[in-house]
């Protein structure tokens, strides 16, 4: 049973492998852009604080070129809140925003042992950051949320950083993707926060608690939703 179950395991992975092979650098052809869209659920960590700051599920529709080997997407995430910390103590609740954000970019490749077949993901986006509001604990109001009435942020600034690039890096697995329209994966990499401007007298402070290098982005993708095209031409391809 278990040199069957290896056989079948080999068949299955060499079947992926070889439509893998065609879809990725096959003749050119209208189905040779595939439509994926992948639920996206994206955590930054703040490299200064060691602070999480979850975003809420989004979508991360991509368009893959085929013959290319390229891969565009769009990513629009959510506003986020999180609290903002020195050390253990919780200073304030705060909220962010990515702002002005580029397509998602860059290459898709076959890679992976013939028996474990991958896409492998190398992408890249540019955004910036905008500090919505800081309210801090303990002062005029109770629970996590801070203060209702009182926000370090004046209402009519713009407290933002310069643009700046995350460079992620993943691999789909093959198999899972194609014959099983299933994906289960992370995207990481890290990227720089610029200081923030425009955000009043606590400009410095912020700035010391928060902008630096070295932190982390972390993309999980999951649940591809394919259009029937896209379903079809797989299908078509597999079955060769």
């Amino acid at each position: 049973m278990k040199i069957r179950n290896k056989a079948v395991v080999t068949a299955t992975a060499l079947a992926s492998s070889v439509a893998l092979a065609t879809l990725v650098a096959g003749p050119a052809n209208a189905a040779d852009t595939l439509p994926i869209t992948f639920q996206a659920d994206t955590t930054t960590v703040i490299a200064k604080t060691g602070q999480p700051v979850v975003f809420p599920t989004t979508d991360l529709a991509t368009d893959v070129d085929l013959v290319g080997g390229t891969v565009t997407g769009t990513l629009a995430l959510p506003q986020a809140s999180a609290d903002l910390k020195l050390g253990p103590a919780t200073l304030a609740n705060f909220t962010i925003s990515i702002v002005d954000a580029t397509p998602v970019s860059g290459t898709i490749a076959a890679g992976g042992p013939a028996e474990a077949p991958q896409l492998e993901l190398n992408v890249k986006q540019s955004f910036k950051i905008r500090i919505d509001s800081v309210k801090p604990l303990g002062i005029g109001g109770t629970g996590s949320s801070g203060s209702a009435a009182l926000d370090l942020i004046p209402s009519n600034s713009n407290c933002v950083t310069s643009e700046t690039t995350a460079n992620l890096t993943g691999a789909l697995d093959a198999i899972d993707l194609i014959q099983n329209n299933e994906a289960d994966t992370h995207v990481k990499g890290t990227y720089t926060i610029p200081q923030f401007q425009n955000c009043g007298t606590y400009t410095s402070l912020l700035n010391g608690l928060i902008a630096g290098p070295n932190n982390t982005l972390d993309v999980h993708l999951t649940n591809p939703v394919f259009d029937v095209g896209t379903q079809q031409a797989i299908a078509a391809k597999v079955a060769l």
